[in-house]
C-alpha cells in the first residue's frame, strides 16, 4: 500500500518535472521571438537612415544613385539589401545576385506565404517588419514603400535569423540557460529517483518493523492472558470458598501429593481478618491455599501441599495472632486424612459457635 502510494506521488512529480521542462524550452523559444523582435526594429531604424539618405538626394539619377547607395552597405550571404521598381527586381545583395534574379518580381523572389503577405502589407514610407521563410532559412525582413523622382520603389533588408540568434552575447546566455535547466532538470530527477528509493526502503524497513511489533504485540498479549489465567488462580491473590475444597484436595491426589497440612484460625471481628489476609499475601507462598468458611465469615482455614508440620509453625511466626486464634493446626500424608482433620476443624468450629 505505502510502495503503490511512493509510486504514485513519483509518477505525479515526474509528470510535473516534464511539464516544467517542456515550459521551459516554450519560454526560450519565447525569448529567441522576443530578441527577434527587438532586432526587427533595430533593423527598421537602420532602413529608416537609409531611406532618409536616398531622400535626401532628390536630384540623383535615379535607380543607378540608389544602388550606388546600396551597394555601399554591409552586404553578406545572411544579411542583404533588396530593392524593386514596380514590384520588378532591380538590385538582389550583389551584382552577381542580381543578375541571377534579373526579372524577377518581388512576388516571385518572396514566394512563400509569409514573403507574400509581408509584400502585399507595405506601406508607403511606413517600415514595417515580419519573419519571412526562404528556401529553407528564416529572414527578419524590414521594409518599406518609397516614391523617388516620381517612381515608386520598394527596399527592403533581410537578415538570416541565426545571425541573430548566433551572436556570441546572446548564444552564451541561450546555452547559459539551456545549461541551468538542464541540470536543475537533471538534479531534479536524480533526486526524485534518491528520494524514491530512500523512501521505498524506509516503507520496507517500516513493514519489517511493523510486522515485528505485531509478532511481538501478538506475544506480549499472549503472555498477558497466561499471566492474567495464571494470576486469575494463584494462591497469593486469592481466597477460596469452601464449597471447592474437596475438588482442590482430589486435584492434589491424582497429581500424586503425599503431605498436606491444614490449619483454623478464627478472628474476633472483621479488621483482624483482613490484616492477616494482607500479611498472608506477603508471607505465604503458592503452596499455601486460603479458604473462607461459608457458614462462619470470621474463620478462615489454610491448607498447606507438601509441607510438614515443623514448615507450617515457621509459616505462623510472620503473623501477630494469639494462640486461641489458631484452632487447630495438624499435618496429613494423604487424602483420607487431610479430610478427616478437615471435618474434625469443621465439627470443631460449630460447636465453638
Amino acid at each position: 500500500m505505502r510502495q503503490r502510494k511512493t509510486y504514485r506521488i513519483t509518477a505525479f512529480i515526474s509528470i510535473l518535472m516534464i511539464l516544467i521542462a517542456v515550459l521551459g524550452f516554450v519560454f526560450l523559444e519565447q525569448f529567441k521571438i522576443g530578441i527577434m523582435h527587438v532586432y526587427a526594429r533595430q533593423q527598421d531604424a537602420y532602413v529608416k537612415l537609409v531611406l532618409d539618405q536616398i531622400n535626401l538626394k532628390k536630384d540623383g539619377s535615379g535607380e543607378y544613385m540608389i544602388n550606388d547607395i546600396i551597394s555601399t552597405l554591409d552586404s553578406s550571404n545572411k544579411r542583404y539589401w533588396t530593392l524593386a521598381e514596380d514590384n520588378s527586381l532591380i538590385f538582389v545583395k550583389n551584382v552577381q545576385e542580381t543578375n541571377r534574379y534579373k526579372g524577377f518580381t518581388t512576388k516571385t523572389f518572396f514566394s512563400t506565404e509569409e514573403g507574400m503577405e509581408f509584400v502585399d502589407d507595405l506601406k508607403l514610407n511606413y517600415i514595417s517588419h515580419s519573419f519571412v521563410e526562404m528556401e529553407g532559412e528564416e529572414y527578419i525582413v524590414s521594409g518599406t514603400r518609397f516614391s523617388y523622382n516620381g517612381r515608386e520603389y520598394t527596399i527592403s533588408l533581410m537578415t538570416d535569423r541565426d545571425v541573430v540568434l548566433e551572436e556570441n552575447a546572446f548564444l552564451a546566455a541561450d546555452i547559459m540557460l539551456r545549461v541551468v535547466l538542464v541540470s536543475f532538470l537533471l538534479l531534479s530527477f536524480f533526486t526524485l529517483i534518491g528520494l524514491s528509493h530512500g523512501r521505498i526502503k524506509l516503507e520496507k524497513e517500516l513493514a519489517i518493523k511493523d510486522d515485528h511489533i505485531k509478532e511481538l504485540n501478538q506475544t506480549v498479549a499472549r503472555l498477558n492472558h497466561r499471566i492474567t489465567r495464571h494470576d486469575m488462580f494463584h494462591p497469593r491473590w486469592n481466597i477460596y470458598q469452601e464449597s471447592v475444597f474437596d475438588s482442590f484436595i482430589d486435584g492434589f491426589d491424582k497429581k500424586g501429593v503425599s503431605e498436606y497440612g491444614i490449619c483454623f484460625l478464627r478472628f474476633e471481628n472483621e479488621e483482624k481478618k483482613t490484616e492477616f489476609l494482607k500479611d498472608a499475601f506477603v508471607y505465604l507462598d503458592r503452596k499455601v491455599l486460603r479458604f473462607q468458611m461459608d457458614e462462619y465469615p470470621l474463620i478462615i482455614f489454610l491448607l498447606y501441599i507438601n509441607m510438614g508440620k515443623s514448615e507450617m509453625e515457621r509459616s505462623m511466626e510472620h503473623f501477630y495472632i494469639s494462640d486461641s486464634e489458631i484452632m487447630g493446626m495438624e499435618s496429613a500424608g494423604n487424602k483420607d486424612e487431610v479430610m478427616n482433620a478437615y471435618h474434625r476443624f469443621c465439627d470443631m468450629a460449630g460447636d465453638e459457635q
